[in-house]
């Protein structure tokens, strides 16, 4: 197991199952695999295109977007990692508010009347994409929707490139902002998101003067995570004093 220490930030590389229990954090905020592979039964050959023959026809027929760029080989060369999915019972055993992307896949969560709605935007109507996703919460509160349309569909340029998902399942940083935002108050000084993936959580967190741990075992995507909250820490240190009291500030009274 690896760890790093950013700042007030630590990461650890290897399973969470193995790794978190004896951490000290008051929140969790994660996007675990939904076993989305082995679900929907998709097959790709190298370049990454739907082998799937009847799924390829109806995708042509209808005129839509290839889809499942998440998973393609040509881009990321792993697609075994979304095979299962994780029983998060555990995680809720920690007595910690949390939140879960994906909540809907997972059956063995308890009822909630808290649930985060992202909306993707109008871009993503009748599209092979999800029009939306579901963030599970495990504290109570009304549901929220956030609209927020992806990153990498409104071609911003970053340093004289387009924006690109490092990770398949890549979040906006503002889409995990806002659910930080949601969490019960008095919580969210140190959110731990146990499947952190290229650690956008992370990124959030920092930029709302949070602490932060996250855990991954994949080690491609724990250098990728570590080398964007090292940025991200960077940033916020940098920022006017000014600034920085004022996130500060409503981090504790807002």
């Amino acid at each position: 197991m690896d760890k790093v220490t950013i700042g007030n930030n630590t990461l650890y590389c290897g399973d969470c199952r193995d790794v978190i229990n004896g951490l000290q954090f008051d929140s969790i905020i994660t996007d675990p695999p939904y076993g989305l592979s082995k679900l929907l039964k998709r097959s790709w050959d190298d370049f990454g295109r739907i082998w799937n023959k009847k799924q390829r026809a109806k995708i042509k027929a209808r005129n839509l977007h290839s889809g499942g760029t998440w998973a393609t080989k040509d881009i990321y060369q792993d697609v075994d990692w979304d095979d299962e999915a994780p029983d998060l019972r555990f995680l809720l055993e920690l007595n910690v508010p949390s939140m879960f992307f994906g909540g809907n896949y997972f059956a063995h969560l308890p009822p909630s009347r808290k649930w985060i709605v992202w909306f993707k935007g109008a871009t993503h109507f009748r599209r092979s994409f999800a029009e939306l996703e579901l963030c599970y919460c495990n504290f109570d509160g009304n549901a929220r929707i956030i609209e927020y349309i992806p990153d990498f569909n409104r071609g911003f340029v970053s340093n004289g490139s387009r924006i690109q998902k490092v990770h398949p399942t890549q979040k906006p940083v503002a889409v995990m902002r806002f659910c930080i935002s949601e969490l019960p108050k008095g919580t969210g000084n140190i959110i731990c998101d146990p499947y952190m993936g290229s650690g956008t959580t992370g990124v959030a967190a920092i930029q709302m003067g949070r602490a932060f741990i996250g855990i991954e075992q994949n080690e491609k995507y724990f250098d990728i995570a570590c080398k964007r909250i090292e940025q991200a820490y960077a940033d916020y240190e940098n920022q006017f004093p000014e600034v920085k009291e004022l996130i500060e500030t409503k981090k504790l009274f807002g």
